[in-house]
C-alpha cells in the first residue's frame, strides 16, 4: 500500500479571518481542551487513518473516507505533532480517528463566514488536485509517458511537493531532429551567449558560426559581448532534464494568470530590487505591481511571468524604453522588447521602440506604462500562450506550435528561460506558495540521450592552429597557410645534418612543442609538431624532411602532401583525455602497420570484410578518395622504409 504524501495547507489570517497554525515538533502545542478546526482550504481527498499512520477508516459501504478541505473536525489531541486526533461527522455519522497534522487547520477563534473575504483575500486562496500516492504517482509518470530518465527528477520532486502535477508533453519531435534545428547555422542564428573578456567562456561559444580560426576572434550578433552558443550548450538547454529541479522547473510552468494563486505581493517579491519595487511610475497612479496584476486579469496572463520577463528584458535598473527616454522616439515604451531584432550594431531596442511607436495592434503606441504593460502581456498571451507555447521553455524553443516548429521563438538568450524561472520561483518562494497547486508542462521527444547532458566545461580557449610555421633557410611544400592543411615536406642537402623549426600559435595561450633544432637521419625524417589548445585539446602538424637527394619514390611522396581544408576548424588528432590518434594504415588498430594490415585490406577491397567510414579513411592511404591496390602499395614502401605513413 502506498504512504499518501501532502502539503500544509495554506491559510492566510488575512483572508479568513483565522490565525494559521503549522505545528512542528519544536513548537507544537499540546491542548488540554478540545480544539475546532479543519481539513485546510484547498486539499482533497485526505486520508482518514485508525491509528497514526495506520489502516484508512471506511465509511458504512466499506469505502475508504477521503476528507476535502474545508472538513470541520473536532481536534482531541495534538499531543503526536504529526497526527492529530480528531472526530467529524461524515455523511450522517461521527467517526473519530487521525489526519496528517500538515493539512489541519486550527482555529483560534470562529472560522470565516462565506463571502466575507475581500477580493485581495480572494488572491490569497489556494487549492490542490488529488493526492497521489507512491505508487499511484509511479503508474502515473508511466501513464504520462515520461523517459526512465525522468523519473529520479520528478520523484524526488514529488516527495517534497505532492500537490505539483507533471505532464508529459509527447512532442514526437526525434531529439537529433531538434537539436538539428535549433542549433547555430550559418544564416540561422537562434540562440546567443553572453560572454565577456573576463567570462569568456569560450566552451560556450560556437566555433562553426562566427569565428574565424585564423584570426582566433568572434562576432558578436549583437552589441559586443552576444555571440553564437555551441552546440553542446544549445543541446544542454535543450535538454528537458536540465531543469527538472525544484527551482529551474518553473521553465514547465503554465503561464496562464491563476486567480488565488498570483497576488501582488508575489509580484513585488520578484520586483524587490529594481527600479519598479513598491514605486509608482511618472505619469501613473498605480504602483508597478498593480499595473502588472491588472494587465494580468485582463490578459489571461501570469503576473509573475509578466513582472520577470520585464526584468529579464529591462533588466533590474532600466533603460530608456523602460523609461520612455529613447531618443529616436522619446516617450515610447516597450518593456518587453517586442519588435526588437538583434543586430551587430546593438541597436535591437531602439527598433523595438520604433515597433512600440507605430499605431496598431496590442494597444499601440504605447505611449504610457500601463499601456506599454498591458499591451506586451496581450501580445505575449495572443502570439505565444493562446497558441501553444504557454511556458519559458516552449517561447523559446518552440516544440508545440506546430504551424511553425523551431521558429517563432521569443528571444534568442538561450539562458533566458533559466535565468528568468528564477524570478518566478523565489515569488512563490517568499510567499510560502510553494506548496500550492501547479501544473508543469515537461516535454519528451524520441531518441533522447539515455542520461541528462551535462554543462559544456569552461576550460579555455580551443584554438590549437598554427599561425606561422617556418624551417630557416628552407621552403616549405605547400606554402604555409593557418588551417590548410597540418602536412608539409621540404628537401635538404644531404650534408645538412639538422634543422632549425620555428612556429607560432594563433592564439598566445597556446603551447607548441617538436620545435627547435632537429637532427636528421639520412633519407627520409617525419617530424611532430604539437600544439596544446588552452583547453587542451591538441592538433598535430607532420613535416616530411629529406635530407639528400630525393629518390622518386620521395618526391612522390613530397607530392602528396596536397592541401585539406578544414571547414569545420574542429579537428583533433589528440587530446588529454588520452584519445590515441588514428594511423593512416593501422587498419587492425594495434598501432603498427605490419602485414597483417596489408591483409585486413585486400579483404576490404575484395568484399571480403565491411569498412565503416572511420575505417575507410584509415584505408584510404594515398588519400584519392578510394581504397584501391595503390594503398596497398604504400603501405609496403612503408613497412620496407621507403615511404613513411605516420
Amino acid at each position: 500500500m502506498g504512504k499518501i504524501r501532502g502539503i500544509r495547507g495554506l491559510i492566510l489570517a488575512a483572508a479568513l479571518g483565522m490565525t494559521l497554525i503549522n505545528p512542528t515538533v519544536a513548537d507544537v502545542n499540546v491542548f488540554a481542551a478540545e480544539q475546532s478546526g479543519q481539513v485546510s482550504a484547498g486539499v482533497s481527498n485526505l486520508n482518514f487513518r485508525e491509528q497514526p499512520g495506520g489502516n484508512y477508516i471506511k465509511d458504512e459501504n466499506g469505502a475508504n473516507i477521503r476528507l476535502q478541505g474545508g472538513q470541520k473536525l473536532t481536534i482531541e489531541d495534538t499531543s503526536n505533532a504529526t497526527w492529530y486526533k480528531v472526530s467529524l461527522d461524515y455523511k450522517g455519522k461521527n467517526y473519530v480517528g487521525y489526519v496528517h497534522s500538515d493539512y489541519v487547520t486550527i482555529y483560534s477563534d470562529e472560522p470565516a463566514t462565506e463571502g466575507s473575504s475581500s477580493e485581495e483575500a480572494e488572491d490569497e486562496e489556494v487549492s490542490t488536485e488529488e493526492l497521489l500516492s507512491e505508487d499511484d504517482f509511479e503508474e502515473y509518470l508511466t501513464e504520462q509517458g515520461f523517459p526512465d530518465s525522468y523519473k529520479p527528477y520528478l520523484r524526488k520532486l514529488h516527495d517534497k511537493y505532492p500537490t505539483w502535477r507533471f505532464e508529459a508533453v509527447n512532442t514526437g519531435i526525434d531529439w537529433n531532429t531538434l537539436v538539428e534545428n535549433e542549433k547555430n547555422k550559418k544564416g540561422q542564428v537562434k540562440n546567443l551567449v553572453w560572454t565577456s573578456s573576463v567570462l569568456p567562456h569560450y566552451n560556450w561559444r560556437s566555433t562553426s558560426v562566427g569565428y574565424s580560426w585564423a584570426k582566433d576572434t568572434w562576432s558578436a550578433f549583437d552589441g559586443s559581448n552576444w555571440f553564437a552558443a555551441s552546440d553542446d550548450l544549445v543541446s544542454y538547454y535543450l535538454d528537458p532534464r536540465t531543469y527538472l529541479y525544484e527551482n529551474y522547473i518553473f521553465v514547465f510552468e503554465s503561464l496562464s494568470y491563476q486567480k488565488g494563486l498570483h497576488t501582488e505581493k508575489g509580484v513585488e517579491a520578484i520586483l524587490k530590487g529594481t527600479f519598479m519595487y513598491k514605486k509608482v511610475p511618472a505619469g501613473e497612479t498605480k504602483t508597478y505591481a498593480k499595473i502588472i496584476m491588472s494587465a494580468a486579469k485582463k490578459t489571461g496572463v501570469s503576473p509573475y511571468h509578466i513582472a520577470s520577463r520585464i526584468v529579464q528584458e529591462v533588466g533590474a535598473n532600466g533603460c530608456p524604453q523602460a523609461f520612455g527616454t529613447n531618443s529616436v522616439a522619446p516617450g515610447i515604451y516597450n518593456f518587453f522588447n517586442i519588435g526588437a531584432v538583434d543586430s551587430a550594431d546593438g541597436s535591437a531596442a531602439t527598433k523595438g521602440v520604433i515597433w512600440a511607436s507605430m499605431p496598431g495592434s496590442f494597444g499601440r503606441p504605447w505611449n504610457s506604462v500601463s499601456k506599454a504593460i498591458t499591451g506586451g502581456a496581450q501580445y505575449v498571451g495572443t502570439s505565444y500562450i493562446s497558441v501553444g507555447q504557454d511556458t519559458l521553455y516552449t517561447q523559446k524553443f518552440n516544440v508545440t506550435n506546430k504551424n511553425s516548429l523551431f521558429s517563432h521563438q521569443y528571444m534568442t538568450n538561450v539562458q533566458a528561460p533559466s535565468s528568468e524561472c528564477i524570478k518566478a520561483y523565489n515569488a512563490y518562494a517568499n510567499n510560502n506558495l510553494l506548496k500550492s497547486t501547479m501544473v508543469f508542462k515537461i516535454p519528451v521527444y524520441k531518441n533522447m540521450p539515455k542520461k541528462a547532458l551535462s554543462k559544456p566545461a569552461d576550460s579555455g580557449n580551443p584554438n590549437n592552429w598554427l599561425k606561422s610555421l617556418s624551417v630557416d633557410g628552407y621552403t616549405l611544400t605547400p606554402k604555409f597557410a593557418v588551417n590548410k592543411t597540418t602536412k608539409y615536406s621540404l628537401t635538404v642537402p644531404k650534408h645538412v645534418k639538422s634543422v632549425k623549426i620555428s612556429a607560432k600559435p594563433v592564439n598566445s595561450a597556446a603551447k607548441i612543442s617538436g620545435t627547435g633544432t632537429v637532427k636528421l637521419a639520412k633519407g627520409t625524417n617525419t617530424v611532430k609538431i604539437r600544439v596544446t589548445a588552452q583547453n587542451g585539446t591538441r592538433r598535430t602538424y607532420k613535416l616530411t624532411i629529406v635530407r639528400g637527394k630525393a629518390s622518386t619514390v620521395e618526391k612522390a611522396v613530397e607530392n602528396e602532401q596536397v592541401e585539406t581544408p578544414n571547414t569545420a576548424g574542429t579537428e583533433v588528432s589528440e587530446s588529454t583525455s588520452n584519445t590515441s590518434e588514428t594511423i593512416l594504415g593501422d587498419l587492425n588498430e594495434d598501432g603498427k602497420i605490419t602485414a597483417i594490415d596489408i591483409v585486413k585490406l585486400q579483404r576490404i577491397i575484395t568484399g571480403a570484410d565491411k569498412a565503416d567510414d572511420a575505417l575507410k579513411a584509415v584505408a584510404d592511404v594515398n588519400k584519392d578518395g578510394k581504397i584501391s591496390a595503390l594503398d596497398i602499395v604504400c603501405i609496403q614502401r612503408h613497412i620496407v622504409g621507403i615511404q613513411s605513413l605516420i
